[in-house]
């Protein structure tokens, strides 16, 4: 049975996250343009950065499924917080995380190279997500003069930081690197891997033991996605939120099964 109308994500859950993404990244750059002028300590990133570089990633992952790339502002289209002079932007992270979710831990899914493997192996490929991601992408689609605008503004601004401080830039740049490739190992391998099988998992043991301070740290949207993620791959449309709701209905039960894929695909 389809969910409810009403756990649907919406214009006005939309709007919701435009503005937090808006608020978010603006507050990234703030807090780094402070630091680069020497106004606040760089000790500052290891202590704020992750935890809005996890609110950030929930509100955009949100907006991912509600907002095509024409829908979103021109700020939105950047996806610009100076993570790698290689970046791609919104549309671009948008078909990629779309087409994870309709061949997911499958040989077409994109983001297959971070899920396989051991966990040292899907690590190490977290740590790089944002290069490959957009290497890969040029070689599967080529750079559309879109792309191609949005890259140069993106690696300018990457060399003119840099060159603004570089030892505040490079302490930015390595807490940054560490939120992307702690996050995209969870959301990836952690959830779609398990003992040499792929599909969809629960979170181990282990880390749902976290997931009380983790709430408390990131917010309860974050922690929603990745413990019901399961249902969140069964049902794309409903906004994380409501998730639980269909949890409380027994839908894992129906719609989410292990649906394993045969290791040749590793």
């Amino acid at each position: 049975m389809p969910p409810s109308l009403q756990l649907l994500r919406n214009d006005a859950d939309a709007r919701r996250y435009l503005r937090r993404t808006l608020v978010l990244t603006l507050g990234i750059h703030a807090m780094l343009a402070a630091s680069l002028a020497g106004l606040v300590s760089p000790w500052l990133f290891p202590v704020l950065l992750p935890l809005a570089y996890v609110r950030l990633s929930l509100s955009l992952h949100e907006l991912m499924h509600v907002r095509a790339a024409s829908r979103v502002s021109w700020f939105h289209r950047l996806a610009m917080i100076f993570d790698t002079p290689l970046g791609l932007g919104y549309r671009e992270h948008r078909a990629i995380h779309l087409a994870h979710h309709r061949y997911a831990a499958s040989a077409r899914d994109p983001e297959l190279y971070q899920i396989r493997g051991s966990h040292l192996h899907a690590f190490a490929w977290a740590l790089m997500a944002p290069e490959h991601a957009a290497l890969d992408w040029v070689r599967r689609h080529g750079a559309a003069p879109a792309l191609r605008r949005g890259a140069f503004v993106r690696a300018a601004c990457f060399v003119a930081l840099l060159a603004w401080n570089p030892a505040v830039f490079v302490a930015y740049w390595l807490t940054l690197r560490a939120c992307i490739g702690c996050s995209s190992f969870l959301f990836h391998h952690l959830l779609h891997s398990r003992d040499g099988a792929l599909g969809h998992f629960a979170l181990p043991a282990a880390v749902l033991r976290c997931m009380p301070l983790a709430r408390a740290l990131f917010g309860v949207e974050p922690i929603i996605i990745v413990r019901d993620h399961r249902v969140h791959h069964a049902y794309p449309g409903v906004r994380a939120l409501d998730l639980p709701a269909l949890v409380d209905e027994g839908a894992v039960a129906r719609a989410a099964a292990p649906s394993l894929v045969p290791a040749v695909v590793r």
